[in-house]
């Protein structure tokens, strides 16, 4: 155990003294106290100024151990970060404080590690996102970027450390595939993916008309025991996690994926569906009208996402729905509004709700 110089206080005094010794940034933690008979030897910086601690102590220099690693993953970047950057203050400053784990890839925000002076850093340091990794108990390391303004809104993760971005996560008993660097996935929609697998939805035909991987598929498929899901989705990556994720799953025998424009395949089910899901964002409006003719013509449910200004959210509700009626009308359907009820996903900007209405439609005729 190497010699230390430590503070030595009574037992009783220990964490008041730890405390103060903090708060005067003279505890070293990089060592262990240690007990000695009734006293509490405290790790300690050289030259330390203790003229402020008011209480009894002594010092004297003590065979201390070094501190185990941090379990705090925040403590064990910062950690590994500082000794390649010789604990340069401003950049210490910008190391991410945030991050998105998915199975053994971390991806960081998009800003994180930019700049001349990182890239410095990086340059002198070869192996410096492998440390990054280890530091975080992970094998890949990702940077974010802004979603693609493409159709099929491609994710544009840039891989930094690692062969390949293809991960598997797990989620309320399902399991997930994906190449993280080429298909986008919300973590932050988990709330009302459950809410999915916990429908009263047993025995229907149901329409994903944005299904992505297979967020809300695969719930409705395994626990809302549906009987079918017609799945649209045009991104040839998410079509190839979205196989995967069936297969792994056991529900690849009740589920079609179709690889078209979803306004062509609402089309073409038209009166077949009990249920359609219009989960895009910022607005699905576009997909409404289709998802009215695609719905039996006793009727059924639609869940319709939308980003909503917090103080329009009733407004909306109003017009949505008899817009839907509008269209049943038009379409020669004597629907009533049969039950609603708006889901609040999350906040999606400042004012800006995430919110998903649910809105069942029976025909009156079948009512009376």
């Amino acid at each position: 155990m190497p010699m230390q110089p430590c503070l030595l206080v009574r037992l009783v005094d220990g964490e008041l003294a730890r405390q103060a010794l903090k708060n005067l940034d003279a505890l070293n933690q990089n060592y262990t106290p240690l007990r000695i008979g009734d006293e509490l030897a405290l790790p300690i910086f050289e030259d330390s100024d203790l003229n402020e601690m008011g209480i009894d102590y002594r010092l004297e220099s003590v065979d201390v151990e070094h501190a185990p690693p941090p379990i705090d993953p925040h403590s064990r970047l910062n950690a590994v970060i500082a000794s390649m950057v010789d604990a340069n203050e401003h950049l210490m400053q910008s190391v991410p404080k945030k991050w998105e784990r998915l199975d053994d890839l971390i991806l960081f925000p998009k800003d994180a590690f930019l700049g001349e002076e990182w890239t410095s850093i990086i340059e002198q340091h070869t192996h410096f996102f492998e440390r990054v990794a280890d530091a975080l108990n992970a094998k890949r390391i990702g940077r974010q970027q802004p979603i693609a303004a493409d159709t099929v809104r491609s994710a544009q993760v840039e891989l930094l450390h690692g062969a390949d971005g293809w991960v598997e996560v797990n989620d309320n008993g399902l399991v997930f595939g994906f190449d993280a660097t080429k298909v986008m996935y919300s973590s932050g929609n988990v709330t009302e993916r459950h809410r999915m697998g916990r429908m009263k939805a047993d025995g229907e035909v149901v329409i994903d008309a944005y299904a992505g991987i297979g967020y809300y598929t695969m719930q409705l498929l395994v626990h809302a025991n549906v009987k079918h899901v017609h799945a649209c989705e045009i991104n040839p990556h998410s079509i190839k996690a979205l196989e995967w994720a069936a297969k792994r799953n056991g529900v690849d025998s009740k589920l079609t994926i179709h690889p078209q424009d979803n306004l062509i395949t609402l089309r073409d089910l038209e009166g077949t569906a009990d249920r359609v899901l219009l989960g895009y964002l910022p607005s699905s409006e576009m997909t409404w009208e289709r998802a009215i003719q695609a719905l039996k013509p006793k009727g059924g449910t639609l869940h319709i996402h939308m980003n909503v200004e917090e103080e329009r959210i009733d407004d909306w509700c109003k017009d949505t729905l008899q817009q839907c009626l509008a269209y049943a009308k038009a379409y020669g359907h004597d629907w009533h509004i049969n039950t609603f009820h708006l889901e609040k996903v999350k906040w999606y900007a400042p004012r800006i709700r995430h919110v998903v209405l649910d809105a069942s439609f029976s025909s009156r005729s079948s009512a009376s």
